[in-house]
């Protein structure tokens, strides 16, 4: 299979087979990871394997399909990371502003370049892959446990191993617009979307529900999040953003 077609066939896979993953090719995903590239050569991400399993079960507490998280062979989590940068200012006794949000975005962004680059790396080399979102909702349990110090955020992490079994592929929606960008294609565009996926969610070979992509994306929205307030305040906090 060419690289280009396993990228298009890539899935958010769940279900590992109960398999080491060999360390030559954990050290080829790490050796990717550092080829990552950040804005203005500023290397403000960091990425941590974590083996701790108590820390693991943590985060996938209260989280019915999180359970990949404490069976991965391979977890990691991508953090925005100034701590190089805010070293050599006081190594030279410079004064820096990185204390605003587009600071943050700026290496938010980078981890999770990074982040994608872990993943085509390990789809070239055979492995599925899951990004877990969820990290953020226990920002401080992580920040204890991995003793992050200084200024540094987690802000996704990513789940590896090999695949014991897939869902089907889910149809996609286009996301590219040529020249300007045009909101009546995308609300035609979405209202066919839905129609496609209620056709997946209703013919898939594994949990089968009547639905459509509008139904199921919008329950993640139809309420403020309890974790929103402590996510913003944690940031806020280590960033320094007033």
């Amino acid at each position: 299979m060419n690289e280009i077609k396993k990228v298009l066939e890539r899935r958010s896979e769940r279900d590992y087979k109960n398999a080491p993953i060999e360390k030559e090719k954990i050290d080829q995903i790490i050796n990717v990871i550092n080829s990552a590239p950040t804005s203005t050569n500023s290397q403000d991400f960091s990425a941590i394997i974590v083996d701790d399993q108590q820390l693991r079960l943590e985060i996938s507490q209260n989280l019915p399909t999180q359970k990949h998280i404490v069976n991965a062979p391979l977890f990691i989590i991508f953090c925005a990371d100034m701590n190089r940068i805010n070293y050599v200012a006081q190594q030279t006794q410079k004064t820096i502003y990185t204390n605003s949000i587009n600071s943050f975005l700026t290496s938010a962004g980078d981890a999770f370049i990074a982040a994608s680059f872990a993943v085509n790396a390990a789809i070239q080399l055979g492995l599925g892959t899951c990004y877990i979102g969820m990290v953020r909702g226990k920002l401080k349990e992580i920040q204890k446990a991995l003793n992050l110090e200084g200024t540094i955020v987690p802000v996704v992490g990513l789940t590896i191993g090999y695949i014991a079994t897939q869902q089907e592929i889910k149809p996609k929606i286009n996301h590219v617009y040529i020249s300007k960008y045009n909101l009546n294609q995308l609300h035609n565009e979405v209202d066919k979307y839905d129609l496609e996926m209620l056709n997946y969610y209703d013919t898939r070979s594994q949990n089968r529900t009547h639905n459509k992509w509008s139904q199921t994306c919008l329950n993640f929205f139809l309420q403020p999040s309890p974790l929103t307030s402590e996510i913003d305040a944690f940031i806020k906090n280590v960033w320094k953003i007033q």
